[in-house]
């Protein structure tokens, strides 16, 4: 079984103490950072712009991942690369034709993954697996933090798998959501490659938290 790796997801951090938690969970042994973009119309909360992307960016080398709860991800797409995000993830629930900006970002050679709510059926999004770098199994309902780990999550991550793997492509699985070391345990085992963590890792002692899902 691959390593799993440990995105922390930037909503549940200190702004007051970001630069230092950031260098926290990179010690920790974190491989990229998540990073919750939401306007307030996609999901019914408004967080970061393309300014605090920028903020981040200058913080950290790795690897940015931008989680575009945006209903107009089309839009505002390249204010978010050009502010140093490394993958779009964009939501296959998304207003616009998401086939099509899909193949937009491909032709611009940005990197992209799909994102997928808890109520809509895995395999809407089996076509767009092979060019997605990363396929993103909402396990909460997206817009706050803190919320409780939704358990049909796990199915759709096994389908998920055993999809990726009967096709031999290199897309891999993240999973977003009450993610914890229990519920962390449970997605690994499910097939999962990359947790996202909020307010398990920032809620807590974020050393010991990290290390403890790079564990599972």
């Amino acid at each position: 079984m691959k390593n799993i790796e440990i995105s922390p997801s930037i909503i549940s951090s200190n702004l007051l103490e970001l630069g230092n938690q950031i260098k926290q969970c990179q010690v920790a042994g974190a491989e990229s950072f998540h990073l919750d973009i939401m306007d307030g119309h996609f999901v019914n909360n408004i967080t970061m712009g393309p300014d605090l992307v920028s903020a981040i960016r200058r913080a950290t080398g790795l690897r940015l991942d931008c989680h575009l709860m945006i209903e107009r991800p089309d839009k505002y797409y390249k204010s978010f690369i050009e502010a140093g995000g490394n993958v779009l993830l964009v939501h296959y629930e998304t207003p616009i034709e998401v086939g099509n900006f899909l193949k937009k970002l491909g032709d611009e050679n940005i990197r992209y993954g799909i994102v997928i709510n808890p109520d809509t059926d895995i395999k809407k999004v089996y076509k767009f697996v092979p060019t997605s770098e990363i396929v993103l199994v909402m396990s909460v309902y997206p817009g706050f933090s803190g919320q409780k780990f939704i358990d049909k999550s796990l199915d759709k991550v096994r389908e998920l798998r055993k999809f990726i793997d009967e096709n031999y492509y290199n897309t891999k699985i993240e999973i977003d959501g009450g993610i914890n070391a229990e519920t962390g345990k449970l997605a690994r085992e499910a097939g999962a490659d990359i947790l996202v963590s909020a307010s398990y890792i920032f809620g807590n002692n974020i050393e010991n938290s990290i290390k403890k899902l790079k564990s599972l």
